[in-house]
């Protein structure tokens, strides 16, 4: 009796024992299935990040990338001389016999403004326009009306340049001429360290001619 309660006592022990090899080697089963899994999970994050990373843009997203790019490695060159505010000289036509006319008088007046983003505006006046009669806005005869139009000008938008051409490009999103908005107006410029100079041809009063705008920087 002593012999066989001995030996259920052992065989007992050796369960217990195997009982316990087995939930050590569940557990080192569990821990490695754990440990494979956050691996998978951190490689499909790593994975899925870079394929974020590397999609594609489409066309007109790579065009503004290129022309953002293409502004930031001029800005080195010919933006710091541009960007600011400018004021107008002067302001005439000449066509191809070499006859000046002054559209906005030989005083017009004009403001210029390059933004280091891009970004541009401009006004022109003539200021011998005349007067409205009448205080109210909406009570203009067609004369009044015409003669405030034909004597002002503006337009807002943002600029490229060309260093290698001296050419600048405004292209516009609005403009007092209908006919100007979403238009690209192309200029030669030229700087000489005080005065800005912009050339580019135009038509006024049924005469092609070439345009020149002198401006000077505001302090």
């Amino acid at each position: 009796m002593r012999e066989s309660a001995s030996r259920r006592t052992r065989t007992s022990q050796v369960n217990s024992e195997g009982g316990v090899l087995s939930n050590m080697k569940t557990s080192a089963c569990q821990f490695n299935a754990l440990i494979k899994f956050t691996y998978l999970l951190i490689s499909m994050v790593v994975l899925l990040i870079g394929g974020c990373a590397g999609i594609s843009h489409g066309p007109g997203e790579r065009k503004a990338d290129a022309e953002k790019g293409r502004m930031h490695s001029m800005s080195r060159e010919v933006i710091p001389e541009l960007v600011g505010s400018w004021k107008l000289i002067s302001f005439h036509s000449q066509d191809s016999s070499g006859q000046k006319a002054y559209p906005f008088g030989k005083d017009a007046r004009g403001r210029l403004i390059y933004e280091t983003d891009g970004r541009m505006a401009v006004q022109l006046m003539n200021p011998g326009r005349p007067r409205f009669a009448s205080d109210d806005p909406l009570v203009t005869s067609e004369a009044e009306v015409r003669a405030a139009f034909g004597g002002y000008t503006a337009y807002y938008g943002t600029y490229s340049i060309n260093p290698d051409e001296q050419t600048i490009v405004h292209h516009i999103e609005a403009a007092l001429r209908p006919d100007w908005a979403g238009t690209d107006q192309g200029r030669q410029f030229e700087y000489d360290g005080k005065y800005l100079t912009l050339k580019g041809p135009l038509l006024l009063g049924g005469v092609e001619g070439i345009v020149s705008l002198v401006w000077e920087r505001l302090p």
